[in-house]
């Protein structure tokens, strides 16, 4: 079991953030959560990171509770997971080459040149070239969204944990970036959680899909089954009528 999730609570000021929430994750399998926003997805790939303790339960990556290790037997985990902002996350101080390799020039002191090569590689592999030198500022959102991968692949994570890559894409280069993350998936074998309100996208990456609702995960199954089942959450969300349990407006 790669990712373990057991009874997770979050609470922020008063607040119930995540609700006992239960789920495993096994090696090389995608897992993809939907729901509407505020429902407790980005929160949820935040605390699996370690960003945000949980008031109980308890996140255990390879057998470890994440909250439970010393600082330096967090970092080594961290060393093994690649987070992909939802709005791609790059230091506009940087360069794009610099922002590619940010955490392998802190954990693999190499040579400038060394480093360059590798993220003009990472870049390309990502379908980016002649971009190494320019700032995030001179990129398209879908550039930077590929950008903003490239960096998080580039210590070959285990776990890979992406908050909706194609928001604000428009559909050919949702599917673009749904494309890479497959052939990502298939080159490095990681394990993927990918939040997104795009059902084509879900349905094209997920081994299994999951619907969160006000904190809650509702249910989570096999693609398939997500397709076909009269779940009154899941088949609400997936036509997108305004009548049924979950609230338009909260």
């Amino acid at each position: 079991m790669i990712i373990e999730i057991k009874d997770l609570n979050l609470d922020i000021n008063n607040f119930q953030i995540l609700k006992n929430i239960n789920l495993c994750i096994e090696k090389g399998e995608t897992i993809v959560l939907l729901g509407k926003n505020g429902s407790g997805k980005t929160m949820l790939l935040k605390t699996i990171i370690g960003l945000y303790k949980p008031n109980s339960g308890s996140v255990k990556i390879f057998d470890k509770d994440i909250n439970n290790l010393s600082k330096t037997e967090q970092t080594d985990m961290l060393r093994q997971m690649g987070y992909v902002f939802q709005k791609s996350g790059l230091f506009d101080s940087l360069n794009i080459a610099e922002n590619v390799v940010f955490a392998l020039r802190r954990f693999q002191p190499e040579t400038k040149e060394w480093l360059l090569q590798k993220a003009i590689d990472l870049l390309k592999s990502a379908g980016l070239e002649n971009v190494e030198k320019k700032s995030p500022a001179e990129l398209s959102g879908g550039m930077q969204k590929r950008a903003g991968i490239a960096r998080a692949i580039a210590m070959d994570p285990a776990i890979l944990l992406m908050d909706d890559p194609t928001a604000g894409l428009d559909p050919v280069l949702s599917d673009a970036i749904a494309e890479l993350i497959v052939g990502i998936r298939e080159r490095i074998k990681s394990s993927i959680i990918v939040v997104t309100h795009d059902l084509k996208i879900a349905y094209k990456l997920g081994h299994r899909i999951g619907l969160m609702h006000d904190g809650n995960l509702i249910s989570i199954m096999q693609t398939g089954e997500f397709l076909k089942t009269d779940n009154e959450y899941i088949s609400q969300f997936r036509s997108g009528n305004l009548e049924g349990p979950i609230p338009v407006l909260d």
